[in-house]
């Protein structure tokens, strides 16, 4: 169709394109053997495209997924476009972009528009990944799905002009907001919500770990401040506490730090005192607390490397908190049982919740010994299971047969067969080790809910922790074998669970002075 007011009219192409392109064009989709009303409609919406391009100034060879974004937005005042402007009223803009999308792909052919050149390398490693992820034991449903948003991934990268080695968390971002124009892409990525995202980032995990292709982290770098980085290294080797602990010393020096300023040499106690009680207002005392033991913690790393005198750590003032104020939170012996006979056995994933319970129940162990349990930890014909806790103190308990039994039953039964020596998995693909404490507590969570006792609170693993403790006391164990089992360095830790006792606390009581009122 030609346009007698279209400056595209005469040359059928934008400046920067051979003469003649459009002819071309037309020869290519008659071969592939479009029907000649297809071919008229497609070099309409081509033309429209180029004039476009050329009325704005844009090069067709810079053409990507953000011009071709503009375009299928445009307030069409085109001239000579009046028929364009209806279809563009009257479609859903998919079907108006449809000629710009097939002119861009064969300039692409031809090399007359630049593109990174690594979609059907990237669809192959697609391929091989897709084939992963059934040796893995994904249901076809989640692989039908995640060969879906990586494919569309993979082609908005391509229109986008993105290299895979130059992805990152931002890009991810972007992806996930864009106003899809894809190729076969029939629904916005942000109607997924963050789903599609999580499955990129197996896809170039997968990348990662076979070596196929380096790309960067896809999860933004927490904020930290270099100047810690000695200070988590001497928390991480020197004193072996764990990588959660360590943010949070770091992160809160970091904020002390901010008050007393750069340089150690400066500090005094006065300063450390002042720093502290004016962080104290207004925050809780756990937070206080803590705050005061990460200041600590920085002021013995200091005079450890010889940057401040050792005298200065006695100079943090102690955050205000009644000793042993608190009541450790438990349930009864028959609901722990209840809880336990609630996991449904005939599935991986109770057989796998069931363990862990018991294990909590038995052991009194914490949410991170369990996520830590080594496959080489429990010693069989010993009865015994080595659990590595705070400090990273490695010690051995005895293992109870019904946990031992349970632990057994998950292995034999349920846990995947992966070349990862941590006993406790994902229960579905990708079967990967429990990621933190976090998923310890949300199995409970869930089994509490299971029991009916979804009110109880708190519901983590502690909550089998205190129960243990404060059944054992009842039952007249010492206090002495207690903190033998909860592995308390200090008795003073264990004297809390001396008050959940009711019954002995009765029997020291004194009357009241004042007599009943």
């Amino acid at each position: 169709m030609n346009h007698p007011t279209s400056r595209l009219a005469c040359s059928e192409a934008g400046s920067d394109l051979p003469a003649g392109i459009l002819d071309a064009f037309s020869a290519d989709l008659h071969a592939a053997g479009y029907s000649a009303d297809h071919v008229r409609l497609v070099l309409r919406g081509a033309r429209h495209f180029l004039l476009w391009l050329d009325l704005r100034g844009i090069a067709v060879r810079s053409v990507d997924d953000a011009v071709l974004c503009a375009f299928r937005r445009h307030d069409c005042q085109c001239p000579g476009m009046e028929e364009e402007r209806r279809r563009i009223l009257a479609s859903d803009g998919r079907a108006f972009l449809m000629g710009a999308l097939k002119l861009i792909r064969f300039l692409e052919d031809r090399g007359d528009v630049a593109h990174p050149g690594e979609l059907e390398a990237n669809l192959r490693h697609l391929d091989a990944f897709i084939i992963h992820c059934g040796e893995q034991g994904y249901r076809p449903g989640g692989i039908c799905n995640y060969r879906s948003s990586c494919r569309h991934f993979l082609i908005w990268l391509h229109r986008s002009r993105i290299p895979i080695t130059d992805v990152d968390a931002a890009t991810l971002e972007r992806f996930r907001q864009h106003d899809c124009v894809c190729p076969d892409m029939h629904q916005n990525t942000r109607r997924h919500g963050t789903r599609p995202v999580s499955r990129i980032r197996s896809f170039v995990h997968h990348l990662n770990t076979t070596g196929v292709v380096f790309v960067q982290r896809m999860r933004p770098e927490p904020d930290a401040d270099p100047a810690m980085k000695p200070f988590e290294e001497w928390l991480r080797h020197r004193r072996g506490i764990g990588e959660g602990s360590i943010r949070r010393h770091s992160r809160h020096a970091a904020m002390l730090v901010a008050d007393l300023g750069s340089d150690p040499g400066s500090y005094d106690a006065a300063a450390i005192r002042e720093s502290l009680l004016r962080r104290y207002d207004g925050v809780s005392s756990c937070l206080a607390g803590k705050l005061a033991g990460s200041m600590r913690m920085y002021l013995r790393y200091l005079a450890a490397v010889g940057m401040c005198s050792p005298s200065l750590v006695d100079a943090v003032p102690t955050a205000t908190a009644w000793r042993l104020a608190s009541l450790p939170r438990y349930i009864a012996p028959e609901q722990v049982e209840h809880v336990i006979a609630c996991c449904d056995v005939n599935s991986p994933a109770g057989l796998r919740d069931k363990a862990i319970l018991l294990l909590l129940a038995r052991l009194a162990l914490r949410g991170g010994d369990i996520v830590a349990l080594r496959l080489e930890d429990i010693d069989w014909r010993g009865a015994l299971v080595r659990v590595c806790g705070k400090s990273k103190r490695e010690e051995c308990l005895p293992l109870p047969q019904d946990a031992g039994d349970g632990v057994l039953d998950y292995i034999e039964r349920a846990r995947p067969r992966v070349a990862e020596s941590r006993v406790f998995q994902r229960a579905v693909a990708p079967h990967r080790p429990l990621a933190s404490s976090q998923s310890v507590t949300g199995i409970m969570v869930r089994a509490l809910k299971r029991a009916g006792l979804e009110e109880v609170r708190p519901r983590g693993a502690h909550l089998f922790r205190h129960s243990t403790a404060t059944s054992m006391l009842r039952s007249g164990h010492s206090l002495e074998t207690i903190a033998t089992l909860l592995r308390h360095r200090s008795m003073d830790t264990t004297a809390i669970y001396a008050k959940t006792d009711a019954s002995m606390l009765a029997e020291i009581a004194q009357p009241w002075i004042g007599g009943a009122s």
